[in-house]
């Protein structure tokens, strides 16, 4: 056997009929993502940066400013603005462009304004901007024969950027896009120098355009054979020890995610802003932020509020359409305002939302911290995300473990499951993320284990403080894991019906030991780094729940809100929602697909298609339990538990967020329920057995493929959202 041969047969090891349906669900795959790669569609040569959010008012015949320091890009052959007419004849309108000492003045005429909101888009053409130099530094005015108001972002005040009216400067800017000739189209493989070059701007040093075609080409997939081999080794029953598969399943899920921590750009993911102030705050002056608006701090350190400024965050996020800054110039700005001004980076730490959690996973995070601390916020916030990346990896150990200890004598469903979370999109980019969901659902995954082991096995020493320990803990992390508590305390009882004898005794008491330690390290240690409302494990427990009160003290009006979060609200019920499918938006498209600041989403055919599939599970599961009613009636504890757990965590998220009365708005969001995502896998895994045990080989396998390509094709899509 040839090298070459030899190769393929150690990285194509295991079952074949793994590898077959593989590459036969894998092909029309790769052949649409190509296609949406390939595909020529209409582009924006740039933006100012500014979300539409507000409205500039400007008088007849007053222009509408900006300063001189408008990047206009290359290729530009059009200026946009968006304009709302009080009424629906918009006027004449003018535009003035000073590029390099001259002025180029282009007009429109008047409108007749379709549509309710009486907006449309002021398209001013100008002479087509050269290709080099790479930007020209520019400004306009623009106004109209009668009031209008322009699109833009509100700012808290005055500041260097500010749009101007009428001689005077406003605490909001203008919204403006950079057009190419009519009719310009462009792939992403046409783009795709200009996005990997973009992309590696505000990133560590290291970081550089040609990352980009290293993950997408080299990494993501090298990773995705391995995940593929790891499903293959264990239907083939290799001599592979369970270590050596968790190892694995957990590298694959920790690499994926620090891929995300490498796509998704500097502070767009969502209220990653202050929960990286509070591991900056308790690294740098080591105090958590502080949970009352009567502080001496600011929100943001200067230094974070210097990287803030600099990538325009206060007037991009949270909507689509516009793009970060994509210039050299913007990054070199950034260097030497850092270099002149040496922001302090132990000042931040005021009022935040986060001020409410625990700091257990700040505290975990705070090592990538610590690696990058005499280099740029961007460093900091990277090697930050990469801790958290191999915190989100935990959820999908747990899943393998959840599931071999209900299936040791399959240990490809045990894969599949811990691979199932590592490809999971959404729980990917939250996972590449600072945000504190990700330790709590790496607690919850490790808990949901613990309890079903203990259901099994009963508690030794070691099992029980590791177990006592992590109770106590969700909470410290986030209130969103006090929801697994009913389902722990009858796990806990079960469990004490089956193992209750003197020889289990050790086990207990250690289990309530492990609860008091971990409350008072809490106290005596981490103190200091804790809101008053989370000072220990029983405080943190008391607060949280009071944040469900009013759901339990109304309990019927509550069922009733969470039936119309699923459901078609009953003819006597109360209406509780202004829009008509809240459970599709929350578990649909915010639980899948809806990355940065939930602005970035799939088209709607995809979500459809994912809605069908979640839907399938429902039938799919009573088939394969009717299939597995011997398993079941032997292990009906442990099945309840599974089932329970994402039932609890779901119901619990949304008590803390009733209010009685109609919600105008959407105070949920999908990623919420991954406390719950390795039960999840496991019962995913569960009901393929639906199909059989033989046909259910190939329908895990074309599930994982198929998660595989949805990770790849979200990546790709954060990618050239952002910077295509």
């Amino acid at each position: 056997m040839g090298p070459l041969r030899r190769t393929a047969a150690v990285v194509f090891a295991g079952d074949a009929r793994a590898w077959k349906t593989a590459v036969a669900v894998a092909v029309p795959l790769v052949a649409l993502v190509a296609f949406h790669a390939l595909s020529p569609r209409f582009y924006y040569t740039g933006t100012d940066s500014v979300d539409a959010t507000t409205y500039l008012e400007t008088p007849a015949r007053t222009p509408l400013c900006t300063p001189a320091d408008l990047e206009l890009p290359p290729g530009t052959a059009a200026v946009r603005l968006q304009a709302r007419s009080p009424t629906r004849a918009r006027p004449p309108l003018r535009l003035a462009l000073r590029v390099n000492g001259r002025t180029t003045y282009s007009t429109l005429p008047p409108l007749r304004v379709q549509g309710r909101h009486r907006l449309s888009n002021a398209d001013f053409p100008i002479p087509e901007t050269p290709a080099r130099p790479a930007v020209q530094i520019a400004s306009l005015c623009v106004e109209g024969g009668e009031a209008l108001e322009w699109a833009g972002a509100s700012m808290p005040a005055v500041n260097p950027q500010s749009a101007i009216v009428g001689g005077a400067p406003q605490p909001s800017q203008v919204a403006i896009w950079f057009l190419p000739p009519a009719g310009s189209r462009r792939s992403y493989v046409q783009q795709a120098g200009a996005v990997f070059r973009r992309a590696a701007l505000f990133r560590p040093g290291i970081v550089g355009a040609w990352t980009y075609p290293v993950l997408l080409f080299l990494v993501l997939p090298a990773i995705a054979i391995l995940a593929v081999r790891c499903l293959a080794l264990a239907l083939a029953r290799a001599q592979w020890s369970a270590r050596r598969a968790g190892a694995w399943l957990l590298a694959i899920a920790a690499v994926n995610f620090a891929c995300w921590a490498l796509i998704t750009p500097a502070f767009q993911s969502p209220d990653e802003v202050d929960h990286f102030a509070y591991v900056q705050s308790v690294v740098e002056r080591g105090e958590g932020p502080s949970d009352s608006p009567a502080t001496p701090f600011e929100r943001w350190s200067d230094a974070e509020s210097l990287a803030l400024g600099v990538t325009d965050f206060m007037t991009d996020h949270e909507l689509a359409g516009t793009s970060l800054p994509w210039t050299q110039r913007a990054m070199a700005l950034y260097r030497a305002a850092d270099a002149a001004q040496h922001p302090a980076a132990d000042n931040g730490g005021g009022y935040s939302t986060s001020a409410a959690h625990g700091p257990l996973y700040y505290l975990a995070v705070a090592p990538g911290y610590l690696l990058a601390r005499h280099g740029t916020v961007f460093a900091q916030l990277t090697l930050t995300r990469f801790c958290s990346a191999l915190l989100g990896a935990l959820a999908a150990l747990f899943a393998f473990l959840i599931a071999r200890e209900l299936a040791p004598g399959r240990p490809w469903l045990a894969v599949l499951a811990g691979l199932l979370v590592a490809y999971q999109p959404m729980y990917g980019f939250i996972s590449g993320s600072v945000n504190n969901d990700v330790g709590v659902n790496a607690l919850a995954a490790a808990c949901a284990f613990l309890l079903i082991r203990l259901l099994r096995r009963g508690l030794t020493v070691p099992w029980g403080l590791l177990t006592g320990a992590t109770l106590i803990a969700l909470p410290l992390a986030k209130g969103t894991g006090l929801s697994l508590y009913p389902v722990a305390a009858l796990a806990l009882l079960a469990a004490l019906w089956r193992h209750h004898s003197r020889a289990d005794l050790n086990g207990w008491v250690a289990l309530a030991l492990g609860a008091v330690l971990m409350d008072e390290l809490s106290v005596h240690v981490l103190s200091s780094l804790q809101p008053p409302a989370a000072k220990n494990g029983l405080s943190a427990i008391g607060s949280n729940t009071s944040a469900a009160g009013y759901a339990l003290r109304h309990v019927p009006e509550f069922l009733s809100y969470l039936w119309q979060v699923f459901l078609p609200r009953l003819p006597g019920m109360a209406p509780h929602f202004a829009m008509s499918t809240p459970g599709y938006t929350i578990f649909v498209q915010r639980g899948w697909g809806a990355f940065g600041w939930y602005d970035i989403l799939y088209a709607p055919w995809m979500y459809v298609a994912i809605l069908i599939g979640m839907l399938l599970v429902i039938p799919l599961g009573a088939l394969a339990a009717r299939r597995e009613w011997a398993w079941i009636r032997g292990n009906w504890i442990e099945a309840l538990t599974v089932i329970a757990i994402p039932v609890a965590v779901i119901a619990g998220f949304e008590a803390a967020y009733y209010s009685p009365g109609v919600q105008t708005v959407i105070p949920t969001f999908g990623r919420y329920a991954f406390p719950a995502i390795a039960p999840l896998a496991v019962l995913v895994v569960g009901v393929l057995h639906a199909f059989g045990r033989r046909p259910m080989l190939y329908c895990g396998v074309a599930l994982l493929v198929g998660m595989i390509a949805l990770s790849y094709l979200s990546q790709v899509l954060v990618l050239t959202s952002f910077y295509a």
